[in-house]
């Protein structure tokens, strides 16, 4: 029996039946929760006062409730798995809200607006108390519900300003990035394919965002150019489709690897769009590489061709060293390489470079990896904790 087997069988051992189906009337008390919930404090269960760990802390026991193990999830009826991704998306946007002590703080204050605005006998069609009403609290409720501090439509989101617009002013000259980058902390769900095991899942959060894509933390180890499936509360401004959906879907690629800190890796991925690149489909866990960038150099130092021959150590996780090679430079800068005719290990964080002709020994991350078309892989790489000595 392999090891993917036995840890099925004994996940399948601690469900028993009974355990089994006092999950399925938790999921159902949760569904039916969120489906009726009003506020963003409702869909997550807790109350106005909690602070941030206990919003965090409440998103993610939710976040258990909902994706549970793949032995109780392979047997999720149709219909609960259609009223989960509703549930996902709600609790989603919640935590996007009030995780951020700026849009807590409006969500907060459009409440109090809520509650302190008096109900006009007949209110117009299309007037804001209109559209600030319930779904599904109609009849006589529907007015109790609209002068009620804890009801504010969950579909609505108060105004944020200026906060995700673009900036016009950088000049080109200036700007490495093709758009600017925000610090938002959002859930996004990254689902992804292992070649051995088959598709995995794992809910993560963003660190930063923008237009062309995210940068997140991961426990699982992602490859350079694989392909991820995301799932987040994108604001529609950063949006190239789905403007009206609550939740943005996109495939990305994984263009940069941090080596770990605290058990998770910075990961950058570009947005692809709303559709898999060519042969995805048929092997979902391939290497795509990029289209070669045309616009503007956005490097801060200039490379230079220069081939100088340097030994590579590579190290895992635990800094034990894997393999050592030897290889030869083809560009550099002050604080980073290509290096031509390389065998990396599959999987490795950091490498050690070494050059004797320049007495040059320094630690890198890897940047990026590829077969050129000599069919010599390639390895880009940036120095973490000395600079390259450049010719004078």
């Amino acid at each position: 029996m392999t090891p993917t087997q036995v840890d099925f069988e004994n996940e399948l051992a601690e469900f028993a039946p009974e355990r089994m189906s006092a999950y399925f009337l938790e999921l159902e008390g949760l569904l039916i929760r969120i489906d009726s919930a009003t506020t963003y404090y409702q869909v997550l269960g807790m109350d106005r006062g909690v602070g941030h760990e206990g919003i965090k802390a409440s998103f993610h026991q939710l976040l258990d409730l909902l994706f549970p193990p793949y032995v109780v999830g392979r047997v999720l009826p149709s219909d609960f798995a259609a009223r989960v991704e509703r549930a996902f998306h709600k609790a989603s946007q919640a935590f996007s809200v009030l995780a951020s002590f700026a849009r807590r703080k409006e969500y907060d204050n459009a409440l109090l607006w809520t509650a302190s605005k008096p109900v006009p006998p007949a209110a117009p069609i299309g007037s804001r108390i209109s559209q600030q009403k319930i779904a599904g609290s109609g009849g006589a409720d529907s007015g109790a519900a609209a002068a009620d501090s804890d009801h504010v439509a969950l579909g609505q989101t108060p105004q944020r300003g200026q906060v995700y617009r673009e900036s016009v002013r950088a000049r080109l000259s200036d700007n490495r990035r093709r758009c600017e980058r925000f610090k938002l902390a959002i859930p996004v769900r990254v689902t992804g394919h292992d070649r051995r095991n088959g598709r995995w899942r794992e809910m993560a959060e963003t660190i930063a965002v923008s237009r062309t894509g995210v940068r997140l933390r991961l426990r699982r180890r992602v490859k350079h150019g694989t392909v991820l499936y995301l799932t987040l509360p994108l604001p529609a401004k950063l949006r190239a489709h789905g403007f009206t959906e609550q939740s943005y879907n996109v495939y990305a690629l994984v263009r940069r690897v941090e080596p770990p800190k605290q058990g998770a890796r910075a990961v950058g991925l570009e947005f692809i769009g709303e559709r898999p690149p060519a042969g995805y489909l048929d092997r979902p866990w391939s290497v795509f590489r990029p289209k070669r960038w045309s616009g503007n150099d956005r490097r801060r130092p200039d490379r230079e061709e220069q081939a100088e021959n340097v030994s590579i150590e590579y190290f895992d996780e635990g800094m034990q060293s894997i393999k050592k090679e030897e290889a030869r430079t083809e560009n550099i800068s002050r604080y980073g390489l290509r290096i031509s005719g390389t065998t990396a290990p599959a999987e490795f964080d950091l490498l050690l470079v070494t050059c004797p002709r320049l007495k040059f020994e320094g630690m890198a991350a890897l940047r990026n990896r590829y077969t050129g078309q000599d069919g010599l892989e390639r390895i880009c790489v940036l120095l973490v904790d000395k600079e390259w000595p450049l010719r004078g």
